[in-house]
């Protein structure tokens, strides 16, 4: 899961210091000429998805949902460290089974609407319950795929949530859940005004309401979503009045765009851009820190890929080191654990060493000694992971016809391509992940699990569903003591490397760039881009 959007130094302290404190049909690409000094165009390479964060696993929208929507919990800029928002304090049973939060007071929803426990219970029952009449209404043609991939299906672990009083709601689980707070700060789970979802129906997604600092005012599909800061928040008031989020799909016209003006900040530049774009007095480069996965996502379900041989064939064929070597910046590194750097446990060596002499013999052992014919999708919008995702394809087609791998190629645009892979329709799929809390169950239960492998809106895009696996990812969630908790997950690793279910590639800094006139910006580890922590200087 996302990313980001010369003046005194005493001014310089006074907008970091305000950043601290806060919580969490129109004319076609408005400019910052055309937008007034006090707006920020962000350039992005994709539009979202869909608005609403119940419903969505992408980025792009998700990044939409962090400045707009809040939840009981957030994280602190610049960290996974969790702390209040929505709720101001809570306790939790010696079993780790009953929570209780202490809402805060003198919320209201962007429509004007209070912000209660009653909204609470009916947001978790909402994602919670099959039978919930908003729960289908509201999910389109997608599914609730964060809510069951935290949470175990539906209802999962939330057993039942009640409410104590106005100010006060119970979740009552079924098991213990360790990562229970760093989940509920997960975008996915913001609070949505009820009033809205009842009144806007299954359009809901196209303008969600929440409690955060930007409202969304305007969604052209394919061109630009405009924020604007909200003037009811309970917190800190932005310093920027309105964000636009411009759709470039062309890096060479987002880099000239930002050299000319015309937009105050780009995501994920393309490596060969970096050292120009380092050099230009008006511009600062930023890395978010590494939090990250492009991988190789076999199909288990499609033959020959039933074959672990053939997996780990396709393992040894695939050169990393000569991927990020030729396709990345000096901050990527060769992903030779499945986990990033920022996620524990380490070492666990999840991946296979470059042996293409060995990925031949694994074949012919497999009852292949001619190679097979396959396919390999990719994706064609620029991600925080990869920069260049159709050339990476090319490489690991080039690998794996070197050992008699045939896989025909085909690139989709990134909805479509999210839609078909989550529903099983690959064989092969370069795919990735940006870490959305810090915990390895953010990556190994929701991407590797089997309760993350039902379509449509599985996250597991491997279908990979092994029982030991399964128990020990149970195992891990209901203890809170970390030390048991990394046992578990370096156990479920070697099961991960043995059975071969993907081929981790690279970890990245995923690269932000913004003129100097913006000040406060914060690089978060979930990629995200703090809006409301920033403020801009115009030259007059």
């Amino acid at each position: 899961m996302v990313v980001s959007f010369r003046l005194a130094a005493a001014a310089l302290v006074a907008a970091v210091a305000v950043a601290a404190s806060a919580c969490g049909a129109a004319a076609p690409g408005p400019s910052q000429s055309a937008a007034g000094p006090n707006t920020l165009v962000f350039g992005r390479n994709q539009d979202a998805v869909r608005l609403d964060p119940a419903i969505v696993t992408d980025g792009m929208s998700l990044n939409v949902a962090r400045v707009t929507m809040e939840g009981l919990t957030q994280y602190a800029l610049g960290s996974f460290d969790v702390e209040p928002c929505l709720a101001t304090s809570w306790t939790v049973s010696p079993d780790g089974k009953t929570w209780r939060f202490h809402l805060r007071h003198n919320v209201t929803f962007q429509d004007g609407t209070a912000f209660n426990a009653d909204a609470v219970k009916f947001n978790f029952d909402r994602w919670r319950l099959k039978d919930n009449p908003w729960h289908k209404l509201l999910q389109g043609n997608l599914e609730y795929s964060y809510y069951e991939s935290q949470f175990g299906g539906f209802p999962g672990a939330i057993r039942n949530v009640k409410v104590l009083a106005p100010d006060e709601v119970e979740l009552d689980l079924s098991q213990t859940v360790a990562p229970m707070l760093a989940n509920l700060a997960m975008p996915a789970f913001g609070m949505s005004s009820p009033t809205a979802m009842k009144k806007a129906g299954e359009e809901y997604f196209r303008q969600p309401i929440g409690t955060g600092p930007y409202m969304v005012t305007e969604w052209v599909k394919d061109d630009h979503i405009t924020l604007s800061a909200y003037p009811g928040y309970w917190g800190p008031k932005p310093k920027i009045a309105t964000i636009i989020l411009r759709d470039i799909p062309d890096p060479s016209t987002s880099m000239l765009a930002l050299q000319k003006g015309d937009i105050d900040g780009w995501e994920y530049p393309r490596p060969d851009d970096i050292s120009t774009l380092s050099n230009d007095d008006n511009l600062t480069v930023y890395h978010q820190p590494p939090n990250n996965l492009l991988y190789l996502a076999i199909n288990v379900q499609k033959p020959p890929l039933t074959n672990v041989l053939v997996r780990r064939a396709i393992n040894e064929a695939i050169d990393a080191n000569a991927i990020v070597r030729n396709f990345y910046d000096p901050s990527a590194k060769v992903a030779t654990d499945f986990l990033p750097l920022a996620v524990w446990p380490h070492p666990s060596r999840t991946s296979y060493p470059y042996d293409p002499a060995d990925a031949r013999r694994l074949l012919a052992q497999a009852g292949f000694p001619h190679g097979f014919s396959t396919t390999l999708w990719y994706m064609t919008t620029p991600r925080p992971y990869v920069a260049e995702p159709q050339r990476v394809a090319e490489a690991i087609q080039a690998d794996l016809r070197a050992v008699g791998i045939n896989a025909t190629l085909q690139g989709f645009e990134w909805g479509p391509f999210l839609d078909k892979i989550e529903s099983g329709q690959h064989d092969l799929a370069l795919a990735g992940w940006s870490g959305d809390n810090g915990d390895p169950d953010n990556f190994l239960y929701a991407l590797l699990d089997k309760d993350s492998a039902v379509p449509p809106g599985a996250q597991n895009v491997t279908f990979w569903k092994d029982e030991h696996f399964h128990q020990l990812m149970i195992a891990a969630q209901s203890t809170t003591d970390r030390s048991e908790r990394a046992k578990y997950y370096l156990e479920a690793l070697q099961l991960v490397h043995d059975q071969a279910p993907t081929v981790p590639l690279v970890h990245t800094g995923p690269p932000i760039v913004f003129k100097r006139s913006v000040l406060g910006y914060i690089p978060n580890p979930d990629n995200s881009e703090p809006f409301q922590s920033m403020s801009i200087v115009r030259e007059n």
